[in-house]
């Protein structure tokens, strides 16, 4: 005998999702979320402006810029910026030039401290080499001349330090040296314009050495 049919039991039916009902139980976490959402909108578009402004006052700035006094001024007042530490260079070749090299020597010193991610870094310690050079601290130069080729070797700064600490080495009476330091420029910047220079001054030594 067959047992009889069972009735399912009812199903109250899906009303789906209804906005109006998330809205009203929800209103008070979705405004305060908007709000700060305008908030931070707000804040970030601010700051965009007031950075924007910085940027081209501090590049105005740079562009008038002609006197040590002025590229000083620009370093004072735009600290942090591209246009301060293009500022920095300008003052100390500005520096060298008038035979200031102490102050010339510092003022890179400083922009070394402040910007140590520069694509100019190398430049700056070649500068540095530079000034102790012209102010007749043969020495302390070719250290820092050595510095700079060692610290970065493969920049253009690199092989114009090597080619300053052979012509010191050879001032030095070190011919030796000096041969072996245009021999390292011959061989680690043979496709550069440094590279036959160094060749001819490398062979003018052997020429006079006895």
């Amino acid at each position: 005998m067959s047992s009889p049919t069972q009735t399912p039991p009812a199903t109250t039916p899906d009303p789906g999702f209804d906005p109006i009902a998330f809205w009203y139980l929800h209103k008070g976490k979705i405004m305060a979320l908007a709000a700060l959402f305008v908030v931070a909108l707000t804040g970030y578009a601010i700051q965009q402006m007031v950075e924007r402004n910085s940027r081209l006052a501090s590049e105005t700035a740079f562009a008038a810029a002609t006197s040590a006094e002025d590229f000083k001024k620009v370093v004072a007042n735009h600290a942090g910026t591209v246009a301060a530490a293009n500022a920095q260079l300008r003052l100390a070749d500005l520096q060298r030039k008038d035979g200031k090299f102490d102050e010339s020597t510092a003022t890179l010193k400083s922009f070394t401290e402040k910007n140590p991610q520069h694509p100019l870094l190398s430049g700056a310690w070649l500068g540095i080499a530079q000034n102790l050079e012209a102010a007749g601290k043969g020495d302390d130069a070719l250290a820092a001349y050595q510095k700079v080729a060692t610290t970065y070797p493969a920049s253009y700064a690199a092989a114009l330090a090597l080619m300053a600490q052979a012509r010191l080495q050879k001032e030095k009476g070190q011919i030796d040296l000096a041969k072996r330091t245009y021999e390292q420029v011959a061989t680690q910047f043979q496709k550069s314009d440094f590279a036959q220079q160094a060749l001819q001054l490398s062979a003018s030594l052997k020429k006079t050495t006895p």
